[in-house]
Order: structure tokens, then sequence, then C-alpha cells
């Protein structure tokens, strides 16, 4: 087989090249996209069984709305993967790095992890806030390779398709912590770049295939662009979602370094959850934190019953004081505080759930 021959994984690809080649037509074959003409002679890529599309298949599971956000990671974990399954195609490149910005409890962590899951690659979670520079005992990035052969053993093809998320990257660049921040974006740059994760002394993981995740809130930028677009009368104008999302020009006005930023792929956006999305949390995904405490309760013989009013506003509660998926679970925990406690008793008891407190009947 040629090895010159341009094989598409996508059809925008595809139609991005026929647009850009008059008179080449291309042909779908399979998983994969050729051109027309020479559909017998091209490099074929051995399918992975999975796609982009199956990975957001997955992550609708758990993960309710983000949908660009969850696209935009499942198609770069897809291709990550992907290069890490044929390191030496030289038509597929590296995976650039992308940055994940939006408030707390919107999915950061948790869509890159289960997306991970799902493709079974090694996925460590940095929180770049309790970082201290290279040199200086502590959680450092001259660290993070020992972690990685900790959690998953020391089988470096595995490890060198490993994604690392840094998370709380913005809490490098609060004035109060301007000059850790500037000396472990700086490593944190070099480690981007295609260097290598110390281990042991004469030991080291190469950080070139990996897939680097930054993410953060920037809550500050968000509340600025909120202020600005009340104040020029669109606070109803739905139509302008967009204004609020987070540019490239603002990370550069939060003091977020342009070589590190030079760096990224792309900026994904997550939104926070409003009051529907938190209830379609607690009532259809396969991760609802509700059916985890029901399940606790149940597996003791004992039954929960909860209106959906009472759903209705524990989601209203979450949404109004912006505690995020995260946040939610602590309302749960404070409702079914005392179910929990006597469930494990061994009679057959019915919890009610009413207005966050519970009627305990003994059947």
């Amino acid at each position: 087989m040629q090895n010159n021959i341009p094989v598409f994984l996508d059809a925008i690809a595809a139609q991005e090249y026929a647009k850009n080649n008059p008179g080449v037509t291309i042909t779908r074959d399979g998983d994969r996209f050729v051109i027309a003409d020479q559909k017998s002679n091209y490099h074929y890529v051995k399918p992975l069984g999975i796609t982009p599309s199956s990975i957001l298949e997955h992550l609708n599971k758990y993960v309710i709305s983000q949908e660009n956000a969850k696209k935009e990671i499942a198609q770069n974990l897809y291709y990550h993967h992907l290069k890490s399954k044929e390191p030496t195609n030289t038509r597929l490149s590296s995976a650039l790095p992308l940055m994940l910005v939006g408030p707390t409890g919107s999915g950061k962590t948790f869509i890159v992890q289960k997306a991970c899951e799902v493709m079974d690659l090694p996925f460590l979670h940095v929180n770049t806030a309790s970082m201290v520079p290279e040199g200086i005992k502590g959680y450092s990035i001259d660290t993070l390779g020992l972690e990685l052969i900790k959690r998953f053993g020391s089988n470096n093809n595995k490890l060198e398709s490993a994604v690392i998320f840094f998370d709380e990257i913005d809490k490098l660049y609060d004035s109060d912590a301007a000059e850790y921040g500037s000396k472990i974006s700086a490593q944190l740059l070099r480690l981007l770049e295609g260097g290598e994760l110390k281990v042991y002394e004469k030991e080291s993981i190469n950080t070139k295939n990996m897939l680097f995740i930054l993410g953060g809130a920037f809550q500050s930028i968000i509340d600025e662009k909120s202020v600005q677009k009340n104040s020029m009368g669109f606070k109803n104008n739905s139509s302008l979602k967009q204004y609020q999302e987070i540019m490239l020009e603002d990370l550069y006005a939060y003091d977020v370094p342009k070589e590190l930023l030079g760096r990224m792929g792309s900026i994904v956006n997550l939104h926070k959850l409003n009051e529907d999305d938190l209830y379609s949390l607690l009532t259809k995904s396969q991760n609802s934190p509700l059916q985890e405490y029901i399940n606790k309760i149940e597996f003791h013989g004992c039954r929960v019953e909860i209106s959906d009013e009472t759903i209705r506003d524990i989601a209203k509660k979450a949404a109004i004081e912006n505690l995020g998926a995260r946040g939610i679970r602590q309302i749960l925990k404070v409702i079914f505080s005392d179910a929990l406690f006597y469930a494990p008793d061994g009679r057959s008891q019915t919890f009610m759930i009413e207005n966050g407190d519970f009627l305990k009947i003994t059947s």
C-alpha cells in the first residue's frame, strides 16, 4: 500500500480537503473517507472500535447538559487515543492541550474522567492550586511521574498516553499566588512542549504523546462579563449567551501567560447548571446523587418515598445557591442524614422525604 494517499477520519476533514482540491471526489469506505479513484490504494488505519459519537453516547448517560463541551472533549480524546495506538503514523499529530473554563460544579473534571474511562486511558487529576514549584518539598511537577506509576503501573506505553488534568489553573494567577504561579506556569509550559516526567534518578516518562488539559473557574471573568451584559440592558436576552463565554482575550487580561495559552488547541466553555439541568441530574443521570442515597437505604430493606415536587425544590435550592452538581450532594447529605443513620437497624421502614425533612414510618 502507498502511504502518501490522504485518509480522512471524519466527514468535515474530507469536505475541507475536497474544497481545497477542485476535481477531487471523496467517497466513504467503512469508517474512513478516501479519494475515489485511489480507493484501493490508500493506507488504512484499523478502527479503534470507538468513535467520538460513541464516547459522547457514553457521556450522555452520566453528564447532563454541556452538549458542546462533551462533543469537543469526546473528539479531542478520540484523536489523542488514536495517536497513542498509531504512534509512528506521521499523518496523526499529537493532540494539542485543552483549556476547560467554567464554574465550579459544571462538570469539567467529571466529563474528562468519564471519557477516559470508556477508552481505558490513564487519567490523573492534579489540583494545581496545591502545587509548589520544583525544588521545594511538596506536591510538584517532579512528583507526577511517580504518581502515574503508583496508580497505573510501570507500562510506559500506557503511561505515555495518559491524560493529565491540571485543575484550578486560575488560582495560579491570583494576586496572592503571583510568585509561585509564575514559576509553576513556566514548568507547565516545559511539560506541554514535550519534556520528561522524572520517576527515579535514571528513569523518566516521555510526555510527547500525553494529553494535557488545563481547567479553571475564572469566576471573576464570568462575573465581570455578567455585569457588563446587564449594564447594557441585555439581562433577559438569551440570544447573547455567547457573549458570556470566556475567550482568549479574557484569559490574556487575567494574566495567564501568552506562551501557555499559545499551546492550547482550543478553549472549551462549560456553563453554570440551571434548575432544569440539576433536576435532570437528580432524575435521569446514571450518576444521580439522589439515586445513590436511595440505593444505600434500600440496601437495608427499607423504602424511600420522595415527591417530584421535593426533588424540584432541591434542584431550585442548588441553582439559587450556585452549588452546581458537586454542591447538590451537600444538600442531599443533610436531607438523608437521619435516614442513613436509622436504615441499618434491620427493621422494614419507609422514609418519606418532604420539604427537606423525613418522616419515618415503620411498617
